[in-house]
C-alpha cells in the first residue's frame, strides 16, 4: 500500500484541481493540469504511466460536468479525443531537448483546442454548420458561456505553468524517489 500512496495522492490532487476549475468556471475556465500531464507523461514515461491522469479525469468527469451544468452525454468523447491527440502529438517529442518539449507542449494545447472546438462545432446543433459557425466555435462560443478564446488562453497558461512544473519535477525525480520506485518507473 505504501508503494501506491504517492500515486493515489497524485490522482486525488489532480481530481481536486479539476473540481476547483469546475467550481470557478468564470474565473478559471480550463485552467487545469491535464493537458500538460498527458503530454509530459507520454514524453517522460511513455504510455504505461498515463493511467493516473486518465483515472483522475474519468473519476471527476461526472462531478465537474454536473457542476458546469452539463449532462453526461457523448460530449465525453470530445475531450477524450483531445487527450488522445495530445498523447499522439507528444510521441514526436520523446528524447528531445527541454526547450522543444516545452514548446511542443504549447503546440499540444493548440491541437487540443482546435480538435475539441471543431468536434463541438460538428456535434452541437446550436452551431451553424458553416465557416461562420466554426469560427464562432473557435472564438466566441455559445451565448451564455464564457468565450471559447478564454479557454484557449487558459489552456496555454496551464500548459506552460504545469509543463514547467512537471519538467522541474522530472529533473529532480530520481533524487526524491525511494530506490524501489526508481526501478519500477525506469528513472
Amino acid at each position: 500500500m505504501q508503494k501506491w500512496l504517492p500515486f493515489i495522492l497524485f490522482v486525488i490532487i489532480l481530481g481536486a484541481a479539476r473540481i476547483l476549475g469546475a467550481i470557478t468556471p468564470d474565473d478559471l475556465p480550463n485552467l487545469q493540469p491535464f493537458g500538460a500531464l498527458f503530454f509530459c507523461g507520454m514524453v517522460f514515461f511513455g504510455v504505461k504511466w498515463l493511467w493516473a491522469p486518465a483515472l483522475a479525469w474519468f473519476l471527476t468527469y461526472p462531478l465537474t460536468s454536473a457542476l458546469n451544468g452539463y449532462a453526461l452525454s457523448a460530449q465525453l468523447l470530445v475531450p477524450l479525443l483531445g487527450f488522445i491527440a495530445i498523447v499522439a502529438f507528444a510521441k514526436f517529442f520523446k528524447g528531445k531537448s527541454l526547450r522543444k518539449i516545452f514548446f511542443g507542449s504549447l503546440g499540444a494545447a493548440l491541437v487540443f483546442y482546435l480538435l475539441t472546438n471543431t468536434l463541438s462545432w460538428a456535434l452541437n446543433p446550436s452551431y451553424a454548420k458553416s465557416l461562420g459557425g466554426w469560427s464562432q466555435a473557435l472564438f466566441t462560443g455559445l451565448p451564455g458561456f464564457p468565450p471559447t478564446w478564454t479557454f484557449f488562453r487558459n489552456s496555454l497558461i496551464s500548459q506552460a505553468v504545469f509543463t514547467g512544473a512537471f519538467m522541474l519535477a522530472h529533473a529532480n525525480l530520481p533524487a526524491l524517489l525511494p530506490q524501489k520506485l526508481k526501478q519500477a518507473s525506469g528513472a
